[in-house]
């Protein structure tokens, strides 16, 4: 299954503690894995909500139950 939206997406990897805000570009899950690329993305601190930096666009790989995610997407 391929999703993509064109709303602002928030990806939190729960391992890390960080959370994507950005655009989704791409989404699939394989297996047990979620493969999601966002796009124009800015990277807080999941527990204190700090922005940390930014990225242009970036592809992040997990297992699904170390992943969520919130804002609505569209399937195309």
């Amino acid at each position: 299954m391929t999703l993509a939206s064109q709303k602002k997406i928030y990806l939190t990897d729960l391992e890390q503690n960080l959370t994507f805000a950005g655009f989704l570009k791409s989404y699939e899950e394989v297996n047990d894995n979620v493969i999601a690329t966002l796009l124009n993305i800015e990277v807080y601190d999941y527990t204190s909500s700090t922005p940390l930096f930014s990225l242009g666009e970036t592809t992040l790989k997990k297992s699904k139950d170390k992943i969520f995610i919130d804002g609505s997407m569209a399937c195309c």
